[in-house]
Order: structure tokens, then sequence, then C-alpha cells
């Protein structure tokens, strides 16, 4: 029972990133991360915390729609591994639209009540 109720607080954490990713919402997507977070894009490049932030909140790269499917989530302590794909839709500066299918891990803790995204990893579908 309290792991289901863990499951489903780290899926809301996710819920929060995705939208907070397609608003670009600074202050969202800073409270959802933590300040060593590595996020690693689907083409190699990796950003640190602000580097994520400032790449989605300035419009750099935009997600204008982003839908999660065949999600898993497995904890162990204080730490959530989450597998899911990620189909979307960027409308980044200087570029036309672009669809976007990629498979991506994410590494979640546990930070008082909170789960925080530590690290991402995309690969391409």
């Amino acid at each position: 029972m309290a792991q289901e109720k863990q499951v489903v607080a780290v899926e809301s954490a996710v819920t929060e990133l995705v939208n907070a990713m397609v608003a670009g919402d600074a202050s969202r997507l800073e409270k959802i991360t933590d300040a060593d977070l590595t996020y690693g894009h689907s083409s190699g490049l990796l950003e640190n915390q602000s580097e994520f932030i400032e790449a989605l909140s300035s419009g750099n790269s935009n997600f204008t729609e982003i839908n999660i499917e065949n999600q898993t989530v497995n904890i162990t302590g204080k730490i959530a591994l989450v597998r899911h794909f990620l189909i979307g839709k960027t409308l980044n500066k200087g570029s036309a639209p672009e669809p976007v299918n990629l498979g991506v891990l994410t590494v979640w803790h546990k930070k008082g009540k909170s789960w925080i995204l530590l690290a991402r990893q995309a690969y391409k579908r």
C-alpha cells in the first residue's frame, strides 16, 4: 500500500515536470528539478539545471505538446527510476515544428515529501 502511494506520487511529479516543460515555467522547473540535475538529450547534449531551465523558459527549446506512454515506475528506498515513451511536438527558435518520439529514463530522488528529478536521458525511437 505504501509503495503504491509512492508510485502515484512519482507519477504526479512526472506530470508536473511535463506540464512545466510545455509551459516553459522557470519557477516550476526549478522546484521539480535538483540543483545537480544532469539532463541528457537524444542528440547527446547534456545540460545542468540552469541550462535546462533557460532553454525551456527562453523558448530556445519549446515543447508544444508532450504525451507520455508505456510508463513504468520502480522505487528503491528514496530513488525512483521512471521509463516511458515521450511523443510530442517541438517548435524551437529558428526551426520548423517537428514531431518528437523518444524513449526516456529519468531518475528521481525523494527530498522531504517531494520527488525531485535528478537525471534524465533520452534516445530517439
